[in-house]
């Protein structure tokens, strides 16, 4: 008899598994050897394959927060660039200007206090009229 190689399940099948493993991740907190023992006894696979599965899973858990992350940030800037331009329309420059900060805090392109003492201690300067 030749090897076999792929999957067993069809894609309906495996993504019903998928949901499955989800529930005993998220809502069980099962930990990685005790999901793959769990999962290999549920759905008969070895706790190989059942460890393949709690990877596929962490992937996707990422890839969705990867998602969402950056729809967020989105979301967020278009909501601000909003509220700027209602701030010119309306002459609101203190408003207009702390939303200016906070885009530029979000880009990373905000300018840092500068600290002009010498370590802590402050400068004293003297200068001399004659």
């Amino acid at each position: 008899m030749g090897k076999s190689t792929g999957r067993k399940t069809n894609e309906v099948e495996f993504e019903e598994r998928m949901e499955r493993i989800f529930h005993l991740m998220l809502y069980e907190h099962l930990g990685h050897d005790e999901f793959a023992s769990k999962a290999a006894k549920e759905f008969g696979i070895t706790t190989r394959q059942a460890e393949n599965l709690w990877q596929e899973a962490r992937q996707r858990m990422k890839q969705r927060y990867t998602n969402s992350q950056g729809e967020i940030l989105e979301n967020h800037l278009t909501q601000l660039y909003h509220l700027l331009e209602r701030c010119k329309q309306e002459g609101n420059k203190l408003v207009e200007r702390q939303v200016l900060a906070d885009i530029a805090k979000i880009y990373g392109i905000e300018k840092n206090k500068i600290d002009i003492t010498s370590g802590g201690q402050p400068i004293s300067i003297n200068i001399k009229m004659e």
